[in-house]
C-alpha cells in the first residue's frame, strides 16, 4: 500500500514552519554548495515547495539569471509565490509533475529536487525528464531519505517500529538513495559526488525537525486504515514525556547526488 502524504491546506503551512529549522536551514545551504550556481544561470527547483531554497538562489543567479519551480501542490505554490515576489520576473512558478516537467529541452544550466523522487512511482519517468531539461553539461543535485536511517528513541521498541511501519506508506520508496546511484546512471547523468547529511534532535520542539515529523505522522496516520488511533496518541504522548525527561533522541540519514549531464 501507497498513500501519500500530501502537502496541501494546513500539511503545507507546517511543511512551511519547518523550513525554519536548523536542520532544513542546514540541507539549503548543502544544496547550494553543491549545485554551485553563477551569475547569468537558469535554474529549476523540481517540488518547489514553499519557496525557500528557490528565494536563496535568487541573489547567485544576478540579475541576468533566473530561477524556475514547479510543485504539484496548489497550497505550496501559494506560498511560494508570495516569498518571491520580491524577484519579480527572475522567478517562475507553475504547477506541474516530475514526470511531465512543462519546459523544453534543454531549458536549465541547473536542477535541484529535495525530498520529491520518492514520492514519485515512475522514478525512471522523472528522471528521464530531468535528463531532458538540462542543457549539456548541466548539473543536477539530488537529495532524498533512506528511511531505514531513522533512529528514534523509544522504550517501546515493538510500538515505535510499527508506527513506522506504518509512516513508510507516506512514499513511494522509503528507500530509493539505494538505487538513486545506478537510476541516474541509466538515465545518462555522470555522478560527480554522493554526500550525506545527518538530522539529529535531543529536544523536541518547534525548532526542532522531529517536532514537525510528529505532527505529519499523527496526520497521516490518522487517514490510515491500519493505523490504531489510540496508539498513534500514545505514541506521541512518549515522545513529549521522554523530552521532557530529558531521554529525547532523533537521528536521520539523507543523501545528496551531485551529477551532470554529458556535454560541454
Amino acid at each position: 500500500m501507497t498513500a501519500l502524504l500530501r502537502f496541501d491546506g494546513e500539511r503545507a503551512c507546517e511543511a512551511d514552519i519547518e523550513a525554519h529549522t536548523p536542520e532544513m536551514r542546514g540541507q539549503r545551504q548543502h544544496l547550494l554548495r553543491q549545485l554551485a550556481v553563477t551569475s547569468g544561470q537558469r535554474v529549476l527547483d523540481v517540488g518547489c515547495g514553499p519557496g525557500y531554497l528557490i528565494s536563496e538562489l535568487v541573489e547567485p543567479v544576478g540579475p541576468d539569471g533566473a530561477v524556475c519551480g514547479i510543485d504539484i501542490s496548489a497550497s505550496m505554490l501559494d506560498l511560494a509565490r508570495a516569498r518571491c515576489a520580491p524577484a519579480g520576473a527572475r522567478v517562475n512558478l507553475v504547477a506541474g509533475r516530475c514526470e511531465e516537467i512543462p519546459f523544453p529541452d534543454a531549458s536549465f544550466d541547473a536542477a535541484v529536487s529535495s525530498q520529491v523522487y520518492e514520492y514519485v512511482g515512475d522514478i525512471e519517468r522523472a528522471l528521464a525528464e530531468l535528463y531532458r531539461v538540462l542543457r549539456p553539461g548541466g548539473r543536477a543535485v539530488v537529495l532524498d531519505t533512506d528511511w531505514d536511517s531513522l533512529v528514534w528513541h523509544s522504550a517501546d521498541r515493538p510500538r515505535m517500529r510499527r508506527v513506522l511501519t506504518l509512516w513508510e506508506d507516506h512514499v513511494a520508496d522509503p528507500r530509493l538513495p539505494r538505487r538513486l546511484g545506478p537510476l541516474l546512471q541509466e538515465a545518462g547523468f555522470i555522478e560527480e559526488r554522493l554526500t550525506t547529511l545527518t538530522f539529529l534532535n535531543r529536544r523536541c520542539h518547534r525548532d526542532a525537525y522531529s517536532y514537525w515529523q510528529v505532527g505529519f505522522i499523527e496526520a497521516f496516520l490518522a487517514g490510515h486504515p491500519r493505523a490504531d488511533p489510540e496508539e498513534t496518541r500514545d505514541w506521541a504522548r512518549e515522545l513529549r514525556e521522554l523530552d521532557a525527561a530529558g531521554q529525547y533522541f532523533f537521528s536521520l540519514g539523507r543523501y545528496a547526488f551531485t551529477v551532470v549531464k554529458p556535454g560541454d
